[in-house]
């Protein structure tokens, strides 16, 4: 090997043993799962199998002691390692961040139309919020309540049952505090198509619109619950008799369409992880975990919270999605079947979009994944170079993946970067999660074309 360990002068990797959450999960870790039976099954419900599955994962991320990849410069030889991530989605901040950098990339590149968007938010009153912590299949449903109280407003100021906008919907589980709040963000265009391309500009929504379509989700969402038998129509006479419904529906400014950033920061901020590192913070001294609010709460009156350890793994542990769980819907003209049918007959909507499908066609899709591979990804974000050699300035580049434990263990030993690590935890013998409550979006929930 050639001079290791070595990083490009601007490039300097994480360190995730250093943060807050690592120290935290390290300390008390073992002691929340022992206990969660007896504290926190009453409130968050049986213990879920992939809370373990994701934080095993993430205590290994970024640790090159189970797997690098090695980075060489072909011209002088300096090398050095890249540890491997875990890919976790809504738990691990640094891969929580790639899978947002990647859904921007995606929808900028390969799917947003030329048009003006809006940002949409649904959220259900807090009575509600308790049904879709135990029963994650409603999360999804949400969505398309969501969906259908929008269109049927439009399919009535349009006077038009064949016209629909392109949505993308993601469902949400956090608030301020990384409390539990199941709500909806979603970008909706502000123009509505046909199946024969023709295009029509979406009405102006003013507040009255607004509380028609909060009526209309709101009539949607107790319709499903009272299909599922998980509240009784006289819950639901009692809530339609509410001065404030505790419905929300909301509608920001629009997004015009040659504000390429705006697109991308929303886009990033629907996708985010449920936590920031940057606001939260363990002190071992006190045993207390202090999480500091982008806003003031309401509730509690300030912008900050003070947590018990093992109530704050619960609460963030909380919104991890399950195996399979679809966490970005596509519906109209968005939706993987309306854009098949406009390729296939040929309906594009502008030249702008030609020219973004002639390219797309030109390039496969392994092509376009390695645009965003993570080197790439610092680059854009950071202005980073993390390939460019730090001895002479030539571009480096992967030259192997190292996964067997024998060759780790020498490479790290010789490198003076081996640390023994500690055996994983004994397997508790518990109650799961019922399978019935396991509905893999993915599967399941297929891309919808509506119409």
């Amino acid at each position: 090997m050639g001079a290791c360990c070595v990083y490009p002068d601007e490039y300097k990797p994480g360190q995730p043993k250093n943060t807050p959450l690592f120290r935290l999960l390290d300390c008390h870790y073992e002691e929340f799962r022992n206990v969660y039976d007896e504290r926190f099954s009453k409130h968050y419900g049986f213990w879920r199998p992939v809370t373990d599955e994701v934080v095993e994962k993430y205590l290994k991320c970024g640790d090159p002691q189970y797997g690098f990849a090695r980075i060489r410069c072909k011209e002088c030889g300096a090398e050095y390692l890249r540890a491997f991530s875990c890919k976790c989605r809504g738990f691990c901040q640094s891969c929580s961040k790639r899978k947002s950098l990647d859904l921007a990339i995606f929808l900028e590149e390969e799917l947003f139309r030329p048009v003006s968007h809006h940002h949409w938010v649904w959220s259900v009153p807090k009575m509600l919020r308790l049904y879709f912590l135990h029963h994650r299949k409603l999360l999804p449903m949400l969505c398309r309540c969501a969906w259908d109280a929008l269109t049927t407003f439009l399919n009535e100021a349009l006077d038009r049952r064949d016209v629909f906008p392109g949505g993308i919907f993601v469902p949400q589980t956090f608030g301020g505090m990384a409390n539990w709040n199941p709500h909806v963000h979603a970008l909706i265009t502000d123009t509505c198509w046909d199946r024969e391309g023709n295009y029509y500009p979406m009405p102006e929504i003013d507040t009255a619109d607004l509380q028609g379509i909060e009526k209309l989700f709101a009539g949607l969402v107790f319709t499903i619950l009272l299909e599922e038998g998980m509240i009784s129509d006289k819950l639901v006479d009692k809530m339609r008799s509410w001065k404030h419904s505790g419905y929300s529906v909301h509608c920001g400014r629009p997004i015009e369409a040659c504000d390429a950033d705006g697109r991308k920061t929303l886009s990033e901020y629907i996708s985010r992880a449920p936590f920031s590192l940057e606001r939260m913070s363990f002190n071992e001294g006190s045993d207390t975990v202090l999480y500091r609010g982008e806003h003031f709460h309401p509730t509690l009156a300030r912008n900050f919270d003070v947590s018990d350890p093992l109530e704050w793994i619960a609460r963030i542990t909380s919104h991890i999605p399950k195996k399979g769980a679809k966490q970005v819907i596509y519906y109209g003209a968005y939706s993987q079947a309306w854009r098949g049918r406009e390729r296939r007959q040929g309906i594009l909507p502008t030249a702008a979009t030609k020219e973004k499908s002639a390219s797309s066609c030109e390039h496969s899709t392994f092509s376009r994944r390695r645009r965003q591979m993570w080197a790439t990804l610092l680059k854009k974000v950071w202005d980073v170079d993390a390939l460019k050699c730090p001895k002479c300035g030539g571009q480096m580049k992967v030259i192997s993946f190292i996964e067997q434990p024998s060759v780790i263990r020498r490479i790290l030993k010789h490198l003076d970067l081996w640390e023994d690590p500690r055996p994983p935890p004994e397997p508790l013998e518990r109650v799961c999660e019922p399978c019935a409550d396991y509905v893999p979006w993915q599967d399941d929930v297929p891309e919808i074309e509506v119409g």
